[in-house]
């Protein structure tokens, strides 16, 4: 076994011979994989084909049946603590989050659909721009903050705008996430 680790100090330090490194396969896999040298020849065949290798020397491995624990004599476990005792988990606590969220979801879905068959139509006479329509009888959610002028509202049911899009598919999120959270 000491001549297979001289074989493989001298192949880190680099002063082992190119043919001797060829003769010995193990020493060859070695070299590709460190140093990526590719040296030739090497002929794959099974060791029972082969009568130029040398003699290996099998060293079989001792085991037993006894953990790996260290066993002190005279010593004692130490007895275990009792668990304290924990408050239970109240159930009110964790329902009540989800109604909030689905309250919420709902309403604003119903804002959506109320908004886009005019029901805040009632909201335009406090438009005083010198745009404003009177049939103009959606709240424009993109411009809720112009309210008082003609960019705050958009024309009635059969034009629908993106943020009409966007606030009923928030409400239906919000809703779908409300019912799925347990």
């Amino acid at each position: 076994m000491t001549s297979h680790e001289d074989k493989l100090k001298r192949l880190l330090d680099g002063d082992i011979d190119e043919s001797e490194i060829a003769a010995d396969p193990i020493l060859a896999s070695l070299a590709e994989r460190i140093f990526g040298l590719n040296i030739e020849p090497i002929t794959p065949s099974k060791p029972s084909h082969d009568t130029q290798l040398p003699d290996v020397e099998v060293v079989t491995a001792v085991t037993s049946q006894d953990s790996m624990v260290e066993v002190v004599p005279g010593a004692t476990l130490p007895t275990p603590l009792p668990m304290p005792s924990l408050p239970a988990i109240p159930e009110q606590v964790a329902k009540s989050g989800g109604g909030l969220l689905k309250a919420f979801g709902i309403i604003s879905l119903l804002t959506a659909v109320a908004n886009i068959f005019g029901a805040f139509g009632f909201l335009n006479s406090q438009c005083a721009g010198d745009k404003c329509a009177s049939e103009a009888t959606r709240i424009n959610w993109a411009g809720i903050h112009n309210i008082t002028n003609e960019q705050g509202w958009s024309m009635p049911f059969p034009e629908l705008g993106i943020p009409d899009y966007v606030a009923l598919a928030c409400g239906i999120v919000v809703i779908i996430l409300a019912f799925r959270r347990k």
